[in-house]
């Protein structure tokens, strides 16, 4: 089993999409291998001196989920009434490998 971390940018208008925040949320609750889920709140945003800025959207949210492998995952979150909804503008799906925290089974082995 991989943890993942599942990130959604929403559009700026989301006054449709909060209509169907019910449905969606009932949605993720019923996944058995949700660890946790919701939407940012707003942020600082800061840049390496030299870096590309890229000013984030300002809605978006994170989902932290546990499954067997990254194609479980999309396929999973195909089904998502936001995805299916057209509400989500930009899904980012990335195998996370924390090395500390509850999370992990064996601290000793991580790398930070």
């Amino acid at each position: 089993m991989g943890i993942f971390a599942i990130h959604y940018t929403y559009p700026d208008d989301m006054t449709e999409q909060l209509k169907i925040r019910a449905e969606h949320r009932e949605w993720l609750s019923g996944l058995p291998g949700l660890r946790v889920a919701g939407m940012y709140h707003e942020a600082h945003d800061e840049f390496s001196e030299g870096e590309v800025t890229v000013e984030e959207p300002p809605n978006g949210a994170l989902i932290v989920y546990e499954a067997p492998s990254l194609e479980d995952v999309l396929r999973t979150f195909d089904d998502d009434p936001y995805w299916l909804g057209g509400y989500v503008m930009r899904r980012v799906v990335r195998e996370w490998d924390p090395p500390l925290g509850p999370w992990v089974a064996d601290a000793s082995q991580g790398n930070a």
